[in-house]
């Protein structure tokens, strides 16, 4: 047997040596002493897991929604991204077309300088 890495014959030399040090007629009272302050911090425990529990459960329900703030706003300004760079890409488009046609024409086409044509 063992409690908290303490074996029978250990348990035996704490036992004698409170009835030498305590008597035993206040060894009985000394027990329900120590009884009721263990009984304390056990309820101490479990009321300080329980709180950080609860506080641990607030503090994940808070993150959740700052993550999906921040997914939503991800998603929001990559489509505003995109938006603007098919415009761009489209207007980039709209103005070559609007240029190349009235660019000057290749050196292929182009009259030599001394003949000029009436």
């Amino acid at each position: 047997m063992s409690f908290l890495g303490i074996g029978l014959p250990e348990i035996v030399l704490v036992l004698i040596i409170a009835v030498i040090i305590v008597g035993p007629q206040r060894l009985p009272e000394v027990a329900v002493q120590i009884a009721r302050a263990l009984r304390y911090l056990r309820s101490y425990a479990t009321d300080a897991t329980s709180q950080m529990r609860t506080e641990l459960n607030e503090l994940t329900k808070e993150y959740d929604e700052v993550r999906k703030e921040l997914r939503d706003f991800r998603q929001a300004v990559l489509k505003d991204v995109s938006s603007v760079s098919e415009d761009i890409d489209r207007t980039l488009q709209e103005s070559q077309t609007s240029i190349e046609p009235s660019a000057e024409p290749s050196p292929e086409k182009r009259q030599p300088e001394g003949s000029e044509s009436a």
